[in-house]
Parts: C-alpha cells; sequence; structure tokens
C-alpha cells in the first residue's frame, strides 16, 4: 500500500512541474517581445520535426503496398509485352510459327460457357477450311483450349477451362516444366504441378507453354505465378495467374502444326 501514495506524489509533482512552466513560458512571452519570437519560433521548429517524423514513418509503412504495386506493373508490362510479341507471329504475312512446323488461322467464337466444370465453345471455321480435330487454339495471351469436333463451317472447342483439360507448360526463367490445369474454380487462375523442389520459382515469375506437345508451339504466354506450396516434400505447385481473361474472349487462332500426323504415328509406334 506504501507504494500507490508514493506514485501519486510523484505525478502530482511532474504535473505541478509542468504547469509552473507553462506558467513561466506565458509570463516570459507576455512581458517581453523578443523571448515570445524565440517561444514561437522554438514551438514551430518542434512541429517541423514532428511533421517531418510522421511523414517518414507513413513512407515506411507504405513501401510495401508501394513494391507490391510496382510488382503488380511490371507484372503487367511483361503481360503486354508477351502478347505483343505472339500477336506479331500469328498475324505475320506466312502465318509461320518460327518453327516453322506452325500455321495460324484466325476465327471468332460463335458460342462458349464459363460457369460449368466442363466449358466449351463454338469457333466459325470448320473442315472447309482445313481444321482438324487436336489443333490448338490459342490467343496472344494463352491457351484457350482443343478442338474437338469439327462441321463443315464450325468446330467445337473443348476450352482450358475444363476440368480434364491440361496443357504442358514451363517456368521461362529455368525451364522446368509441369502440367497445367485448371482447378474448377476461378475462372482466372490454373495450377502448375510436378515442378521440381529446386526450380528456383519466385512469385511474379513467367509461365508459358513448354512446346512438349504436338498441339501447342513454346512459348506462348499463359500467365504469372502468385502461390507457390511445396507437395509432399517431393514437387512444388504453383499458382498461376492467367493472362487470359476468357469472360472477354471473341477472337482467336487456330494452331495447327503440319507434322502432328507424322508425330503421333511415331509415337504410336513406340508404345506398341
Amino acid at each position: 500500500m506504501t507504494g500507490r501514495p508514493a506514485l501519486v506524489r510523484i505525478a502530482i509533482n511532474i504535473v505541478v512541474f509542468i504547469a509552473l512552466e507553462v506558467l513561466c513560458l506565458m509570463m516570459i512571452a507576455g512581458n517581453s517581445v523578443v523571448q515570445r519570437y524565440k517561444i514561437l519560433g522554438a514551438i514551430r521548429e518542434g512541429q517541423a520535426a514532428l511533421w517531418q517524423r510522421t511523414s517518414e514513418i507513413g513512407s515506411y509503412f507504405s513501401l510495401k503496398k508501394d513494391n507490391r504495386l510496382l510488382v503488380q506493373e511490371n507484372v503487367d508490362l511483361q503481360r503486354q509485352l508477351n502478347a505483343y510479341k505472339a500477336l506479331a507471329v500469328m498475324q505475320d504475312s506466312t502465318d509461320l510459327h518460327p518453327s516453322g512446323l506452325y500455321s495460324y488461322m484466325s476465327a471468332d467464337i460463335v458460342k462458349s460457357t464459363r460457369g460449368k466444370q466442363h466449358n466449351y465453345m463454338l469457333i466459325d471455321k470448320g473442315s472447309r477450311a482445313d481444321v482438324s480435330e487436336g489443333m490448338g487454339v490459342v490467343t496472344a495471351n494463352g491457351v484457350v483450349g482443343v478442338i474437338d469436333a469439327v462441321s463443315d463451317n464450325y468446330s467445337y472447342v473443348i476450352s482450358f477451362l475444363n476440368t480434364e483439360q491440361s496443357v504442358s507448360a514451363r517456368l521461362t526463367k529455368s525451364d522446368h516444366f509441369g502440367l497445367l490445369r485448371w482447378e474448377g474454380v476461378n475462372p482466372h487462375k490454373a495450377t502448375l504441378t510436378e515442378i521440381s523442389l529446386n526450380c528456383g520459382a519466385a512469385v511474379g515469375d513467367s509461365v508459358a507453354t513448354s512446346g512438349h506437345s504436338s498441339i501447342f508451339p513454346a512459348d506462348i504466354p499463359i500467365g504469372v505465378i502468385s502461390k507457390i506450396k511445396p507437395v509432399s516434400g517431393l514437387y512444388l505447385s504453383l499458382e498461376v495467374d492467367l493472362f487470359q481473361d476468357f469472360s472477354r474472349l471473341r477472337h482467336v487462332y487456330v494452331v495447327a502444326n503440319k507434322d502432328r500426323k507424322e508425330i503421333e504415328e511415331l509415337e504410336q509406334e513406340g508404345r506398341q
């Protein structure tokens, strides 16, 4: 109990001291113009120092937000650059991929779905335009799907937004590759699996087609890594933010591998 009165006395002494100091300053400022200006100048300097410190603290805590915005800007710029490069290839007068194996044909979407587990679309090119089953459908922003059936003037496309569809994709920084699949929930995200633990993947890294199939050429930009998760201590599962916005999809390119039939026949013979 003896400690509490002592604390009270100390508090009272502090309050009395501060009050006397304030009273003295008021008396000095009231009796002398020079002292008044000196006191007001000291107060202004103290306010300026306090404001500067407050501004520095605010800037420090906003660094994380600013860095996040810069990362997003870099991602957007990279997406636009990749899109322009891919689009330049698709709209080339010869319609040839640099490898010489692929040709592109423009098409418009007639009908499409997005709210199902197994989505599809119809495009306005068919067998009369030399479109056939197994050809890929892409845009400058990524993989759209694979043609499953054709009529004379139309084709039925299994969308990438289909839980049974997968694409071979790679990390552009390290060339590690795996299978990219839509999980059936968010149309703006997909999951890249079977990636080695030592791939050096980081959030913001680009993902593109690997070229390890006879359907899609290499280096079509797909998206960027947004989340990394180890799986059983053996592989990584990478969440990928897709460049392609399927809700705004109107025009596509049908991509044809001129050697696809020969490649598939050779693969079939190897399995026998």
